[in-house]
């Protein structure tokens, strides 16, 4: 009897042992598929932060090598007109360009930068202490108002086939998604443009305690504007007009 009763202690003691045992294999199983989902996650977002990254320097590489060609372009269009005596009709041809945002210019003017209230808080702060398109059309509204020659937002040239509208948190202009801060800048006479901006009571406004907009005005003695971005390909807008005949 007391055999049997050891015995029964010891089957009853190896039971214990199995069970928490397979306890403790069951909870390392189940925290090592918890873990798994993360840990793919993680790689997931280091896989697309890395295509990223490649992709914008493939952009900025393409952009270069496209500026590139632009120059070489018309460096022979020039040589070209020059060669056939067409010297006159090259001026007129690069007065139109530089009219229509089609060539890189320079002059004195402003920068200003419109930026979203620092520390901006979505559930305290009202949506007018965001930056939106309407702020920056209104910008350059101002500015064109006020004499300006040639306007840039984040360095995309501003012309009449231009167009800034928002795309969720960021706002397209000439096929650029671009972020805060806003970049405006403007060739003119310095003091009238400035003012047109410090003086503007919606801006003010925007600027106040409540809202918290950041707008910055610089007047400059060099602004330098970039040609329009897709000044290479301006067929899809000339299609579109037809020239009557008289």
């Amino acid at each position: 009897m007391a055999k049997l009763s050891l015995r029964f202690r010891q089957n009853l003691l190896l039971f214990v042992l199995l069970f928490l045992f397979g306890v403790i294999v069951t909870n390392h199983i189940t925290q090592v598929n918890q873990l798994q989902p993360s840990n793919n996650l993680s790689k997931i977002y280091q896989k697309r932060q890395e295509e990223l990254e490649q992709a914008i320097l493939q952009y900025d590489s393409l952009t270069a090598e496209n500026k590139r060609l632009l120059i070489e372009k018309e460096t022979v269009i020039e040589n070209q007109l020059n060669q056939k005596g067409y010297s006159n009709l090259l001026d007129e041809l690069n007065k139109v360009k530089t009219l229509a945002g089609l060539t890189r210019v320079q002059g004195p003017g402003i920068s200003v930068i419109l930026n979203d209230k620092p520390s901006f808080d979505v559930l305290r702060d009202s949506a007018d202490a965001l930056v939106h398109d309407s702020d920056v059309r209104h910008v350059l509204d101002l500015l064109r108002a006020s004499g300006a020659a040639a306007l840039s937002v984040n360095d995309q040239r501003i012309v009449n086939a231009s167009y800034v509208f928002c795309i969720g948190p960021t706002i397209l202009c000439n096929m650029q998604r671009l972020t805060p801060p806003y970049i405006i800048q403007a060739i003119g006479q310095p003091t009238a443009l400035a003012s047109a901006i410090e003086r503007d009571p919606m801006l003010s406004l925007r600027q106040s305690s409540e809202i918290g907009l950041i707008v910055q005005v610089k007047q400059l003695e060099l602004v330098i504007c970039p040609a329009y971005a897709e000044a290479d390909d301006l067929n899809k807008y000339i299609d579109k007009l037809v020239v009557p005949v008289t």
